[in-house]
């Protein structure tokens, strides 16, 4: 839904005509694709915070939770905005408990007294003495400058995980996959393509590949199970990594990854650091996402006149079926998703 005249009381009207603006350029196609909308929102606050008055790190994260809360309540199927809202809520902590400790150093406290008072520290946000907002851009550059290189860095490793002669399996059309299988592509592997949901977009994929050189066969997706005990790796895009390791991936995905699991195929997930969501895989508007009818059963049949058909949007695959996330630091286990996620985001934040 978008955002609600009493939800948008707490910004300023300069402040919410940009949040309205942003929200209507994701809906209305303008902005497509997660990494794009994860730009496009680290641009957005870049703007706001810049041309607001607030500088001390209580008001900064006010204004920042306020703006947060709005995205995500009018874009609740678009994680990677409440990502990056939570990005910058942990730049804004950063710098503050790092001018907090230069002014302690400076009065010279014991450092008992230091470690008893961090945990108190941690929590409170305190009005800074000096202006927060030129630090705060330079850490919203260096945001931008992780998103840029995200899926470079994700393709570098390539050729540490695809060795020569095996057989991997992908599921549908992901750009992230495409350019992870073209930076192996020396490697001389085979790829089965399994038929997403966008049965264009996989066939066009599987085109690309080929005239990248890559040895590719396109396969429906009902054959997954019957093609799996000859595969020896499984490699998938996924919207994002949830907390407690699981992946939200297109539907179907989980399908694939339980056919692996009961053969013993490894899974490779790739996801960069933007997509890493402090969410838990449970009910909600996110989980429960539909796509439009016609994706699952077109219109031209006689049958959708006489069912009704409800085609999710996303598969939520679980830990126990995920061998390795790929991310821009590298390989990590299931297991170690909370670890990223207490490095990437401020515990206070992961509600907004």
């Amino acid at each position: 839904m978008p955002p609600t005249e009493s939800s948008l009381k707490d910004l300023d009207d300069k402040t919410s005509e940009a949040v309205v603006k942003f929200v209507s350029d994701v809906r209305s196609g303008k902005i497509q694709g997660s990494e794009n909308i994860a730009v496009a929102t680290v641009d957005l606050l870049e703007k706001i915070i810049s041309e607001s008055e607030c500088t001390n790190a209580l008001s900064l994260c006010n204004l920042v939770r306020a703006v947060g809360r709005n995205l995500v309540q009018a874009l609740p199927t678009e994680l990677a905005a409440g990502n990056m809202v939570r990005r910058v809520l942990r730049a804004i902590r950063d710098e503050q408990r790092a001018q907090s400790n230069q002014s302690v150093e400076g009065a010279g406290e014991s450092l008992q007294r230091l470690v008893l008072a961090a945990p108190s520290r941690r929590a409170t946000l305190g009005p800074a003495a000096r202006d927060l907002k030129e630090p705060i851009r330079d850490h919203i550059a260096e945001l931008r400058a992780e998103l840029d290189a995200s899926t470079a860095a994700i393709s570098s490793q390539a050729r540490s995980h695809v060795h020569a002669d095996e057989l991997l399996l992908t599921y549908g059309a992901s750009a992230l996959v495409e350019r992870f299988l073209r930076a192996a592509g020396t490697r001389r592997f085979r790829l089965l393509l399994a038929e997403g949901p966008g049965v264009a977009e996989s066939h066009a994929m599987a085109a690309r590949l080929a005239n990248a050189g890559i040895s590719v066969a396109l396969v429906s997706g009902a054959a997954v199970g019957a093609l799996m005990p000859r595969v020896n790796k499984v490699v998938l895009g996924a919207a994002a990594a949830l907390a407690g390791g699981a992946a939200l991936a297109t539907a179907g995905a989980l399908a694939v990854t339980a056919a692996a699991a009961h053969h013993a195929v490894s899974v490779v997930v790739l996801s960069p650091l933007w997509s890493l969501s402090a969410q838990h895989p449970r009910g909600g508007q996110l989980f429960e996402a539909l796509a439009p009818a016609c994706s699952a059963l077109p219109y031209r049949g006689l049958e959708s006149a006489l069912v009704r058909v409800e085609a999710p949007l996303y598969d939520v695959v679980p830990p126990d079926h995920i061998t390795l996330f790929i991310t821009n630091l590298g390989g990590s286990s299931p297991s170690y998703i909370y670890r990223l996620l207490s490095e990437l985001y401020d515990p206070n934040d992961h509600q907004l």
